[in-house]
């Protein structure tokens, strides 16, 4: 071999060792995605074929029938594989849209459920609805507010994902007092409502006399868990994909109590408002490809109602599901007008499971309530969650350590210890809600 032969024999073999180099830095950018790909289509990323796979930076092949028969489902990822998962890249190329949608009407105390779609767009993080009516009291007869005015106004709400009502399903109050526990019980002045306090919008039951007085009221429905890292958002923009609300207007007598000759009516306008964002494109190995923020996970908000008839122990079985529980809303009716007070008529609030477990007792002097329970809540959200709620907050400290996977317990349930003596009146119930995360791919 001559020396030119030799310069250029080991020019080659430079000219492959950074090929090589440069070939390891590429995959060892995109194979974390692709391993990824492989899990959220069922596939073992340890495989040693799939490790083959990811190496030579292929991605798994799909193929599917297209038609899906009489079965229903949420896709909450692009088809095909075509996105790449970059939550970084997502958050520099995205852009918010905070975008006003079609007015309703209200259609008035014991009226018909108001439906209405979500536009197919973008990533959906937050639909917020906002109230503005007029209620008018005359006649005769008193007229008097009871704890559910007037979050109440729309008793049922229902987020739907291809006519399925797993994401969420609460009372108006219900999505309040999620909002009062994110926000620390926030300063009011933008809602207006009698027989309300002015600064809190807090219900504040009594006699509301004759007259008319303007309301306004804004719900947030919160599709995502969190708005910074927008886990629990949904891929809207499919057509595969449909995403709807209902609300269902509470009955007078579910707001108001009306003596004879008195009477009460409530006119207004919903205002909803969507937020989403844009889904940028992204150039990969695989070709041009749409970026998401990390889509693997739904946020559920689900309450539940459970009778009872008894003082002393009332078990509240929770629901069970895949997903983590990351708080958990509690309140006490007694029989519709009025609440059993946790601060006057409940001995103790705890959580059990495994039959003889209690992880947490919260309980206080005889006639004082569960006093533990009652100022952390006040603690941690600058005042108590009204009306009437007790929270059990597992994120507040440290929700790697404390969520609790409600599946993996057995006979998991929250148990409230009703003063004796208290009456009970007909139709008493617990009302309580389940803030969970369960997985969306």
């Amino acid at each position: 071999m001559t020396a030119l032969e030799t310069i250029a024999r080991q020019r080659a073999v430079a000219r492959e060792h950074r090929g090589a180099r440069r070939r390891r830095a590429y995959a060892d950018m995109y194979s974390g995605e692709l391993r990824e790909l492989y899990r959220l289509r069922g596939h073992n990323p340890e495989d040693p074929h799939v490790q083959k796979l990811v190496d030579r930076g292929l991605p798994p092949v799909s193929g599917a029938a297209t038609g899906k028969g009489a079965a229903s489902f949420f896709l909450n990822m692009p088809a095909d594989g075509t996105y790449v998962m970059n939550p970084g890249y997502f958050n520099q190329e995205t852009e918010r849209n905070d975008v006003p949608q079609q007015s309703f009407p209200f259609t008035g105390l014991g009226g018909s459920r108001m439906d209405n779609r979500v536009t197919n767009v973008g990533i959906l993080s937050f639909i917020r609805l906002i109230f503005v009516g007029t209620l008018t009291v005359g006649g005769t007869g008193a007229v008097t507010a009871n704890y559910q005015w007037p979050w109440n106004v729309a008793k049922r709400v229902t987020v739907q994902a291809n006519g399925q009502t797993s994401l969420m399903q609460a009372e108006g109050m219900d999505f309040r007092a999620r909002r009062q526990r994110l926000f620390r019980n926030p300063s009011e002045s933008i809602v207006v409502a009698p027989a309300t306090t002015a600064a809190t919008g807090n219900p504040n039951p009594g006699t509301i006399a004759n007259g008319s007085y303007p309301v306004t009221l804004v719900y947030d429905l919160p599709i995502v868990h969190d708005m910074t890292t927008l886990t629990g958002a949904l891929f809207a923009q499919s057509d595969s994909n449909y995403l709807s609300y209902t609300i269902e207007p509470a009955l007078q007598a579910d707001l108001f109590t009306v003596a004879s000759g008195g009477t009460v009516s409530l006119t207004g306008t919903f205002w909803p408002q969507l937020t989403y964002f844009d889904i940028p494109y992204i150039d990969s190995q695989q070709g041009r490809m749409v970026a998401i923020p990390d889509l693997r996970w739904l946020h559920g908000y689900i309450a539940a109602n459970l009778p009872f008839a008894n003082t002393g122990d009332v078990v509240t079985p929770l629901i069970k599901n895949a997903g983590q529980l990351i708080a958990f809303y509690e309140y006490i009716d007694n029989g519709g007008a009025a609440q059993i007070s946790w601060q006057s008529a409940v001995d103790q609030f705890r959580l059990e499971y495994g039959g003889n477990r209690k992880p947490l007792v919260w309980s206080g002097p005889a006639g004082q309530g569960p006093l533990m329970g009652l100022e952390e809540n006040e603690r941690n959200y600058n005042g108590l969650i009204q009306p009437g709620y007790l929270v059990l907050d597992l994120e507040n400290d440290n929700p790697q350590r404390d969520l609790i996977y409600p599946r993996g317990v057995s006979e998991l349930q929250a148990v409230a210890k009703i003063t004796q003596g208290t009456t009970i009146n007909a139709n008493a119930r617990i009302h309580f809600v389940e803030e969970t995360l369960f997985s969306g791919s």
